[in-house]
């Protein structure tokens, strides 16, 4: 006698894998009633997958395949790119809600961006401290970049010979001095 090959199946999971007579009646073993289906003798069948899970040859698909046909849902982190299953990125894993945004970052109209430092501030992650001394820093390299861009090599040599382009820079080099006397500066300041 030949010996066959075939799987057992219940409720369209499969339960086994056999060799042997496929008529033989399983009374009394975990495989009573199941349904059974001849297979090649080489094909890798496991069981627990669903039937659907194979093609005619019986060859599994991937589960890539499974999931474009529904038949596995798509797993949380992984998107298409193309006809790839991939995982995404942090901030992709962030935008869908997968993961937190690292500490000092925010979600704001669907992109991961930094907080501002005055929200650092109210999430406890600096100290008011710490925001002057930052804010202060910056307004004091923003003041000397300004007088910087009037004091070019170019804009002095156009100083010297155009008196009325002198006077401009002149009332422009005043009025960047004057925010130091501004009365919260270097905290807050409005720019001429």
């Amino acid at each position: 006698m030949e010996v066959k090959f075939f799987i057992t199946v219940l409720n369209g999971v499969i339960t086994g894998k056999h060799g042997g007579n496929i008529d033989e009646d399983f009374f009394g073993t975990e495989y009573y009633a199941h349904e059974k289906i001849e297979i090649p003798n080489e094909a890798e069948i496991r069981p627990f997958d669903l039937l659907t899970y194979y093609d005619k040859a019986w060859k599994r698909k991937s589960n890539a395949q499974l999931i474009k046909e529904k038949i596995l849902p798509m797993p949380k982190g992984y998107k298409w790119q193309g006809d790839e299953l991939c995982g995404m990125s942090k901030d992709e894993r962030i935008i869908e809600g997968l993961e937190p945004p690292e500490q000092g970052f925010k979600l704001e109209k669907g992109k991961v961006v930094e907080m501002t430092m005055k929200e650092k501030v109210t999430a406890g992650l600096i100290t008011q401290e710490q925001f002057n001394e930052q804010l202060s820093d910056y307004n004091n390299n923003e003041l000397q970049n300004r007088l910087i861009a009037l004091q070019t090599p170019e804009a002095m040599a156009q100083s010297e010979i155009d008196e009325e382009y002198a006077m401009e820079r002149i009332k422009k080099l005043k009025a960047l001095l004057a925010v130091k006397e501004q009365k919260n500066w270097p905290l807050e300041v409005v720019w001429p």
